[in-house]
């Protein structure tokens, strides 16, 4: 199979008929951990051996016909430790931890079934591991209290500059989604064109309607990986008059009496 370097690798064609994919992390964090899957379907036929190799040198074995050590993890690397999380009769998963900068490279799973075929698939996808962690993201340009009248611009940017060689991607969230693109933009920090940036744009009186508070998230991406910083944007609200005070009071208060109309007339129909 072909070299794949997204998080979920689904194996498709001919060599799928017995692995159905791999799980490899796109990128980890020096120190950290990650998690590795092997999913196969050998349906008619039983597994002989499932094996993960890094950099084309084996690191895990399962034999299951071997009574007396059907798991065999090779010991003494330096590039991590391995250990097995589960193990079920279509799945493997593996957890890598302590990871070094070697351990960054191309991580397959080869599945072989029993006799007589012998059959074998396998997959694999690539695996970074960077320096350096994350960096939080922060919110710039943003005030206390606006007006109803203004438009509201906010940055969201890292704290720092990121040295790896894929840079986090910011970006902008509300209520847990993503906030469509014609309400962002792109910039660069003029202090410093390495670090990147993406603003929002909002109208004040958009979030009037919301009560006059909105939370935003600022997120950066890097792969599975982020971080967030999160603000509350603040409107002035304009006093209401007297009419509407006492026009909202009253539609409470009828709110109020048409449910315990309801309360009194089920109690009497007991």
């Amino acid at each position: 199979c072909s070299d794949h370097r997204g998080l979920i690798t689904p194996i498709q064609g001919a060599c799928g008929n017995i692995l159905r994919g791999i799980d490899v992390p796109t990128y980890a964090f020096k120190g950290d951990e990650a998690v590795l899957k092997c999913q196969y379907d050998l349906r008619a036929t039983r597994l002989y051996s499932l094996k993960w190799y890094h950099n084309n040198t084996e690191f895990y074995r399962y034999v299951p016909t071997e009574r007396t050590k059907p798991i065999n993890i090779k010991p003494g690397s330096t590039q991590f430790l391995v250990h097995e999380i589960s193990r079920t009769d279509t799945q493997v998963t593996l957890i890598v931890k302590k990871l070094t900068a070697s351990a960054s490279g191309q991580y397959r799973c080869e599945v072989i079934a029993e006799h007589p075929s012998f059959r074998t698939d396998s997959a694999n996808a690539t695996m970074t591991v960077l320096l350096e962690p994350l960096p939080y993201p922060v919110v710039v340009g943003l005030q206390e209290l606006y007006e109803p009248s203004e438009i509201i611009k906010v940055g969201c940017q890292p704290t720092r500059e990121f040295s790896g060689h894929q840079q986090p991607e910011a970006r902008w969230f509300v209520h847990g989604a993503r906030v469509e693109p014609e309400w962002v933009s792109e910039y660069t920090e003029s202090s410093n064109p390495n670090i990147k940036g993406i603003s929002l744009h909002i109208a004040a009186k958009q979030i009037m309607k919301t009560g006059g508070s909105l939370e935003i998230e600022c997120r950066l991406t890097l792969g599975a990986h982020f971080r967030s910083s999160f603000k509350v944007l603040r409107v002035r609200m304009r006093e209401p008059s007297a009419y509407a005070t006492l026009s909202s009071s009253g539609k409470r208060d009828e709110a109020w009496w048409a449910l315990h109309t309801v309360f009194l007339l089920n109690c009497l129909h007991r």
